[in-house]
C-alpha cells in the first residue's frame, strides 16, 4: 500500500514514516519537496515530494500538520478524493503550566473532513508519542479510531495492525474525535505532573 504522509517532516511524521516504511510504500509530502526528499532520505524506502504529488500517488494519506494550519494551509483536497485521509492532528494549547484541549467545541479531525468533503477521514494514532514508534519493538498499545462507518474504521485498522503490537479499537464516528484528541493533552499532564516518562494508552479487558 502506498501511504503519503502530509506534514511528514515533523516528529510525528518522521516517526511514522520510518515505522510503516516496514510494510508500505512511503511518501512524505511537504509543502517544501526539498525538505521532504531530505527526510524520506533518512526512511529505508520512502520518497520525498510535494503535497500535491504524495497526495496524488498515494492510496491513503496520513495528515500530520499542526493544527494551526488545519484551515489556513492549502490542502490537495482534488488528489484526495474518495480516499482515506487519517488525521493524527491534535489541537493543544499550554497555559500555566498544563496542557488543554484548544477547541470548544468540534475536533481537528472534523474541521479536515469538512475541508476535504470527497475524503473518507478517520482520526487514529493521536494517543502515541513519537517516542513509541521509534522503539526497536513497539510496546504492546491501543490505537483508538474514530470514523463514520466500521467499514471505515477496517480500513485504518488493516494500517495500525500492520505494526506490530499496536491494536485498533473503533471509538465511534467521527463525532466522537474530541474524544479521542482529548486524551493526548491529559496524557502530557500525568506524565509531566507524576514524572513517568512518556505516556501511551493500553486498554486492559476483564477477559485478559
Amino acid at each position: 500500500m502506498k501511504i503519503a504522509i502530509i506534514g511528514g517532516t515533523g516528529t510525528m511524521g518522521r516517526a511514522l514514516g520510518k515505522r510503516l516504511s516496514k510494510s508500505h510504500e512511503v511518501i512524505i509530502g511537504s509543502r517544501d519537496p526539498a525538505k521532504a526528499r531530505a527526510m524520506a532520505a533518512t526512511i529505508e524506502g520512502a520518497k520525498g515530494s510535494d503535497y500535491s504529488t504524495a497526495a496524488s500517488e498515494c492510496d491513503v494519506a496520513i495528515v500530520a500538520i499542526p493544527f494551526s494550519a488545519v484551515e489556513s494551509q492549502e490542502l490537495p483536497g482534488a488528489e484526495l478524493s474518495g480516499k482515506l485521509v487519517i488525521s493524527v492532528i491534535n489541537p493543544m494549547k499550554f497555559e500555566r503550566g498544563l496542557f488543554y484541549y484548544g477547541l470548544e467545541k468540534g475536533s481537528a479531525a472534523e474541521i479536515l473532513s469538512a475541508r476535504l468533503p470527497k475524503s473518507r477521514v478517520a482520526t487514529a494514532f493521536n494517543n502515541i508519542s513519537p517516542e513509541f514508534l521509534t522503539k526497536t519493538e513497539v510496546p504492546s498499545l491501543d490505537v483508538m479510531v474514530a470514523a463514520d462507518s466500521e467499514e471505515i474504521f477496517y480500513e485504518v485498522a488493516r494500517i495500525v495492525n500492520s505494526v506490530p503490537n499496536l491494536r485498533p479499537l473503533y471509538a465511534g464516528p467521527l463525532s466522537e474525535a474530541q474524544a479521542v484528541e482529548r486524551v493526548t493533552p491529559l496524557m502530557l499532564n500525568l506524565a509531566r505532573k507524576n514524572r513517568t516518562g512518556n505516556l501511551a494508552t493500553r486498554f486492559v479487558s476483564q477477559r485478559e
